[in-house]
């Protein structure tokens, strides 16, 4: 290959690195993270990134990537300017994800496939600072505070929480020099311990990272999907035993709504079990088919028109007010309302890849992949969400 084409190679890895950069830094200067947009952005530029260095390799000596490769991954990796490090806070993600993409970039720089034995922590949908839940949730733990294990809640494997028992509102009007009433707001101290959520891949042959440039992140991805698909359906119903979390629907203290009339029924008279108490529902989760069991609800009369609106339009995002988020961790015939503020997921290690190639996978020349964290659960006020039966 002529020095001009791996020059057109170089320039073109350098363009999608300075474009990936842009959105993340874009991203962060607002404080937020990616929109599902700019993340399709970001890793169409990353890989458009990644396919211009295998170019150069091809066609370069061992010595001559190793300059170029390292610069490239320098310019994809430059920190962008977030919170204290270490944070998690909003828009940590991009800076996360570009510094995971450098990384891998390095570790092509000594002739060697990108996967190698170790670990490699993974960008999660779970951000550890309290952030103002999306327009659109898509998703279960999207509604719900993370906090890290270190932030207020304890260190080490255990951690502890203040949960509200009583509520009595004695508030009223007083004489002068009469006995003011007394309001009675009992808390009580809940202790518990984090649990490690993980899963491993079946051995994969080795060539195969070589032969498919993007099996990597197929793995990786669908590795962190059900990663945290089994975290939220810890959150839901885990039952508090052995290295079960103490989901919210076997949480002592929450409201149980019997089925009443139908489905709609049901939910409004959960809104007002809520209200009653002063709390306004932040989310109403339930299973994809009692959604869609809404979605098609029919007029009884002649018209036959859709109770919840035109399916030819944007769809039904929301409930009298309240948006509505499907869940397959909430059992059909079950949904679940509340302020979904008034519960906490506790991270005390984010998921972190780990690579095995050692043992009888080296002498198989197989690679297994393991995708672990630690996380605890803490429902601060069980009388903010109501478990809703949707069918008698």
């Amino acid at each position: 290959m002529s020095t001009q084409r791996m020059e057109m190679w170089r320039g073109i890895a350098t363009a999608a690195a300075q474009e990936a950069r842009t959105i993340a830094e874009k991203a962060n200067a607002a404080g937020r993270d990616l929109t599902a947009e700019e993340k399709a952005a970001y890793d169409r530029h990353m890989t458009k990134g990644r396919e211009a260095l295998e170019e150069l390799k091809r066609a370069k000596s061992d010595v001559e990537i190793l300059a170029q490769v390292k610069t490239l991954a320098a310019e994809v990796g430059e920190p962008v300017k977030v919170a204290a490090a270490g944070s998690r806070g909003r828009g940590s993600w991009a800076k996360a994800a570009a510094d995971r993409m450098a990384k891998t970039m390095t570790m092509e720089t000594d002739g060697q496939k990108s996967l190698i034995t170790g670990s490699i922590g993974v960008p999660a949908p779970i951000e550890t600072d309290i952030v103002t839940m999306s327009e659109a949730p898509r998703s279960l733990l999207e509604l719900i505070p993370a906090k890290g294990l270190n932030g207020g809640y304890g260190t080490g494997n255990s951690f502890s929480f203040l949960r509200q028992t009583v509520r009595t509102n004695n508030a009223a009007p007083v004489a002068d020099g009469a006995l003011k009433p007394t309001s009675v707001y009992s808390l009580a101290e809940v202790e518990d311990r984090v649990r490690v959520i993980a899963h491993l891949s079946e051995p994969v042959p080795e060539r195969y990272f070589a032969d498919h440039a993007n099996l990597e992140d197929f793995l990786r991805t669908e590795m962190e999907a059900g990663l945290y698909l089994a975290l939220e359906n810890q959150v839901v119903h885990g039952d508090g035993t052995g290295e079960s979390l103490t989901g919210l629907l076997n949480t002592s203290g929450i409201i149980v709504q019997a089925f009443a009339t139908d489905t709609l029924t049901s939910i409004r008279k959960a809104m007002t079990s809520l209200e009653v108490y002063g709390i306004t529902p932040t989310a109403l989760v339930l299973n994809p088919v009692d959604a869609e069991a809404l979605d098609l609800l029919r007029d009884s009369g002649a018209t036959g028109k859709y109770l919840l609106g035109d399916p030819g339009g944007d769809g039904v995002e929301k409930l009298w007010k309240v948006p509505r988020v499907p869940s397959t961790a909430v059992p059909a015939g079950t949904a679940v309302l509340g302020d979904w503020q008034q519960a906490q997921v506790i991270v005390r290690e984010d998921a972190t890849l780990a690579l095995d190639r050692s043992g009888e996978n080296f002498t198989k020349n197989l690679v297994t992949m393991r995708l672990e964290g630690r996380f605890g659960f803490a429902v601060k006020r069980p009388n903010a969400f109501v478990e809703v039966a949707l069918a008698a």
